[in-house]
């Protein structure tokens, strides 16, 4: 959280404020961009100024009582739903709430599984969309406006998502809603076209570096940082945890040995990601602790298929750029050496590859299985792409 508020963008922040300022009574907007790229901060941020009595009193602080309850997530007008399992119940609600208070970066560890259910007519639970609907039909307490912030909208069900577009064609007359997404195409065209769309870009580099520094880090880390996540606050923010390090070396690990036609070392991987295993620690970072549940294997998974794309990315700018590449993730002598085997088009294929197979995880498909398949068909394509080498 910053001084004020939360991390926003300002551009479209300003956007948003702007439209709040006529009548934007009824509207649903969709947040569209990679994550970690300010969408979910910036739909905090406008739906706080959007109920704010003296919002431009707020821009800075002391903050009013309703900004208060906004920041910390008790507003009464303002709420934050997302995917869950569809048994939480309403402490581990509260609780994955406190934890945004204290951090709004915050992800739960059940968010690269779960999915946004309907829940039941009865007893909906509390991130779900008959929850959600609840709550926009209810006249605002304290502000103008019902405000649903809604993360991750790709993970909407079928069944979700023919309920949250009902109340899309026809909202209740003070409901504003924001859905977030990464994944665009995964969304009904009929929800899509029912909502205005806000594109958001990954941060500047620069942008990154300053948001880091404001966060406490120091000038060196925080470019350090910045370069290395691709734009992502969020990733950057994980990259400072130990367990984060350790997936990054694994991933590099890997990367070697794919290209030395490890396929043991590959199976041995995918194993240890079906398991909840990792590596043991080598001289770099410690090592990883074992993934408890379903969840927090997946995550694991997501996250080693990121590091593995932040990787081919850096061979696809080190065989573009040449002397002008800038290393990002370290091993620099390492990737180039890999990247004069390789050709762009058989590197940009792998990264089709990863990406595929984060939608099947996504998808609550096998991750031994999918994994497994990955790394072999990884290695397959480097060795097929070996004889292009410097085309």
């Amino acid at each position: 959280m910053s001084q004020a508020g939360f991390w926003a963008r300002p551009a479209v922040l300003a956007r948003l404020r702007q439209a709040f300022g006529g009548d934007a009574a009824g509207r649903a907007w969709l947040l569209v961009g990679p994550e970690g790229s300010g969408k979910e901060g910036t739909a905090l941020e406008a739906a706080r100024l959007a109920n704010c009595p003296r919002p431009s009193a707020c821009e800075g602080p002391p903050l009013c009582e309703s900004c208060q309850k906004a920041v910390t997530f008790q507003h009464p007008d303002i709420r934050w739903f997302g995917p869950a399992p569809a048994s939480l119940t309403e402490d581990e609600a509260r609780a994955v709430l406190q934890a945004k208070r204290q951090d709004p970066f915050f992800q739960p560890p059940f968010a690269a599984s779960a999915e946004i259910t309907i829940g039941s007519p009865e007893d909906p639970g509390p991130f779900t969309v008959r929850a959600l609907l609840r709550f926009l039909r209810l006249q605002p307490f304290q502000g103008r406006f019902k405000l649903a912030i809604l993360a991750g909208a790709h993970r909407l069900t079928p069944e979700a998502a023919n309920a949250l577009l009902k109340t899309l064609e026809e909202p209740p007359p003070a409901a504003l809603i924001f859905l977030l997404t990464s994944n665009r195409a995964a969304l009904l065209p009929t929800i899509v076209s029912r909502c205005q769309l806000v594109r958001f870009d990954p941060y500047a580099e620069e942008e990154l570096v300053a948001l880091l520094i404001a966060r406490g880090l120091d000038a060196e880390q925080a470019a350090a940082l910045a370069r290395t996540a691709d734009g992502s606050v969020r990733k950057a923010l994980a990259l400072c945890e130990p367990a984060a390090a350790a997936v990054l070396a694994w991933a590099g690990d890997l990367i070697e040995r794919i290209h030395a036609g490890g396929g043991a070392a590959a199976q041995v991987a995918a194993e240890m990601l079906h398991k909840g295993t990792a590596p043991a620690a080598a001289d770099g970072p410690e090592a990883l602790p074992p993934a408890s549940d379903l969840a927090a294997k997946r995550e694991r998974a997501m996250q080693l298929c990121e590091m593995l794309v932040l990787y081919y990315s850096e061979l696809v700018s080190c065989r573009e750029r040449g002397e002008l590449w800038r290393p990002r993730a370290g091993r620099a002598r390492s990737l180039a050496a890999l990247a004069k085997q390789r050709s762009s088009r058989g590197l940009l294929a792998d990264i089709q590859l990863i990406e595929r197979a984060k939608r099947d995880i996504d998808r609550n498909l096998n991750i031994g299985l999918t994994m497994a398949v990955l790394l072999q068909g990884l290695i397959d394509n480097a060795q097929l792409d070996g004889a292009g080498a410097g085309r």
